[in-house]
């Protein structure tokens, strides 16, 4: 009897289950003889992600296509600080967003009892985890992982009007958050850009010569300025003609429209940005 070919979520054909205490053992080697290539840059969620890939038996390429740098305004922090204890939310858009904030925090506060009464919300899992560590409780995370859905989802579940709220992001992330919290939910929005991120050049890395030759079995993009990166460098990212050609993963829906954007076919989307649930859109992509 052949087993039903049933599409996954995203499109693309799932991995069939492995039962029994087999399990384990083929789980280690989904990615055995595999090139995956990581363009997150360097930190704690790359080097999560490709532990992820390596424990199922992948050779992992860095290929870091954007730079992180904590920096915020000066003025716009102090304005933050001197308001510090009179907002309702703070809302944190990535984990990324969260380190720098509280990093900066720390600073200038040396009580977390400085943040006031404000209640939290956050985008994804990793996101939520940062706060947990200091002993602070997510009051929301959105079901999905994306800006749009925790706006519209906060804004379904709390009357946010005349509400103060503090949006804190990256240099490149859009308005559409805090503008629909303004426009639909009627809440006073401020937002403080706490780190930025930058194109990083790659040409001359080991790593990019190696994967012009050799190419890849597949190609994780983490934000749509990792795409933006990809594409601009295009040229010094060329493959040789006997390379393989990676399939392209994507660590969520936003990601996935931007390489669509740029008619960069995506093989597979994972389900959460976190590194087992993409490591598995991995899996699924080189299946095929």
């Amino acid at each position: 009897m052949k087993t039903p070919n049933t599409a996954a979520a995203d499109g693309t054909s799932p991995v069939p289950p492995v039962h029994g205490r087999n399990a384990a053992t083929a789980a280690a080697a989904a990615l055995a003889g595999r090139r995956i290539v990581v363009t997150r840059p360097e930190g704690a969620g790359a080097d999560a992600l490709r532990d992820a890939l390596a424990a199922r038996g992948a050779t992992v390429l860095d290929l870091p296509l954007i730079e992180i740098e904590f920096t915020a305004d000066a003025a716009a922090l102090e304005d933050a600080w001197t308001a510090m204890g009179n907002f309702d939310w703070i809302v944190f858009t990535s984990a990324n967003g969260a380190r720098g904030f509280f990093d900066r925090f720390f600073e200038t506060f040396n009580d977390i009892r400085g943040l006031g009464l404000a209640r939290f919300a956050c985008v994804g899992a990793a996101t939520s985890e940062i706060l947990r560590t200091l002993h602070l409780n997510v009051d929301f995370e959105p079901a999905k992982a994306t800006a749009g859905a925790l706006a519209n989802e906060l804004l379904a579940a709390e009357d946010l009007a005349h509400l103060r709220v503090l949006v804190v992001t990256g240099s490149k992330n859009d308005n559409e958050l805090p503008k629909t919290l303004e426009r639909d939910g009627k809440a006073i929005v401020e937002t403080l850009a706490v780190y930025a991120t930058f194109e990083n050049d790659v040409g001359q890395l080991d790593a990019t010569e190696n994967f012009r030759r050799l190419g890849a079995d597949a190609i994780v993009f983490a934000s749509p300025s990792a795409v933006e990166s990809f594409v601009a460098q295009a040229r010094q990212l060329t493959l040789a003609k006997s390379a393989t050609r990676p399939r392209i993963v994507a660590i969520g829906p936003t990601t996935a429209g931007a390489l669509r954007e740029h008619a960069l076919p995506v093989a597979a989307i994972a389900t959460s940005p976190a590194p087992e649930a993409v490591a598995d859109a991995v899996t699924r992509a080189v299946a095929e």
